[in-house]
């Protein structure tokens, strides 16, 4: 005879009951950890392409921040908790030379291009557009006058927001924006491009021939955003537990580096400026005078040659008016 347990089918029943309970808290929580990454891949996301507009915006405007590169590297080297470097010294009242580096953009420009200085714009603006456009809502409008706001967007991604309504983004400070220029990788040719070659002249002395072009032309975008670290939803979701700090923040950061060399004379003063240096002809003498006047009276339009002569290309004016 099989002895009988009243209470098993009970006892059967608390276990499955208590399963149940322990499943749901333990999926509840991982149902909202999971929206809480989602939310966060969306600061990363906007973060990088930020990162991609600030170094594409730095190839098509110069750059008329005022403060110095190297002293940003140093710092930012040096100083673990700045880790946007540039952006932290740009009080510090210091100017950048790059006007004065002719292997620069803006030092090639005050040259040969001096309008391209005129349309410049500060890592500080670049920073209101990077707020106004790609960290405000879907749908916010785009306006000239984004470069020169110090404030976050009226509105901001739907998705930016913790469980408990707040904001993740709460200041600007939160926000780093800072670019740099460096020179032209190996893998550019510069160097061919930039030879220096010399050429014997009339007298026996020689001209050295050059292009001047520049060379510093790889320009970098960086951007970091710090967000929820006064979330008081997500401290009561992510607690201090054992040597595991409590929640305090996430800091996402991204760098961009583009390279361009889109040089283009002011005017055709600068390109004759320019691309005389590499014509010897038209700086010294290249072969006396004597070795060839002396033939003018076998063809007399000798005296009329022009050694080394430049001549910008002309488009006549009837052609204007077609």
């Amino acid at each position: 005879m099989r002895p009988i347990y009243p209470n098993a089918t009970a006892q059967g029943g608390q276990a499955m009951a208590e399963f149940l309970v322990a499943m749901v808290m333990v999926m509840s929580v991982l149902l909202l950890a999971i929206v809480m990454l989602g939310k966060f891949n969306d600061v990363r996301n906007r973060t990088l392409m930020s990162s991609r507009y600030v170094a594409w915006e730095r190839t098509v405007w110069t750059d008329s921040e005022a403060t110095d590169p190297q002293s940003c590297i140093a710092g930012a080297e040096n100083d673990t908790t700045k880790p946007w470097g540039c952006t932290v010294w740009a009080t510090s009242g210091a100017t950048k030379p790059l006007t004065g580096d002719p292997s620069t953009t803006e030092g090639w420009s005050s040259t040969y291009g001096s309008a391209a200085l005129s349309v410049s714009k500060s890592d500080a603006e670049l920073k209101g557009e990077v707020m106004q456009r790609l960290m405000a809502g879907d749908g916010a409008p785009i306006a000239s006058t984004d470069r020169k706001q110090t404030q976050l967007a009226a509105s901001r991604p739907s998705m930016w927001h913790d469980y408990g309504g707040n904001p993740l983004l709460t200041s600007t400070d939160d926000v780093a924006v800072g670019t740099s220029v460096a020179a032209d990788p190996a893998s550019a040719q510069s160097g061919g491009a930039l030879a220096q070659w010399p050429v014997p002249t009339a007298t026996g002395g020689q001209y050295v021939a050059h292009l001047s072009v520049p060379t510093s032309t790889l320009q970098s975008g960086f951007v970091s955003i710090s967000i929820a670290r006064n979330s008081d939803a997500l401290k009561r979701l992510l607690p201090k537990d054992g040597l595991l700090p409590a929640f305090s923040g996430l800091t996402f950061s991204d760098t961009n580096v583009l390279m361009t060399n889109a040089w283009v004379p002011d005017g055709s003063a600068s390109n004759e400026a320019l691309f005389s240096q590499a014509v010897p002809a038209v700086n010294v003498a290249l072969v006396p005078s004597s070795g060839y006047l002396g033939l003018q009276k076998y063809a007399p339009e000798i005296s009329t040659l022009e050694f080394g002569r430049i001549r910008q290309d002309v488009v006549p004016p009837s052609r204007l008016n077609q």
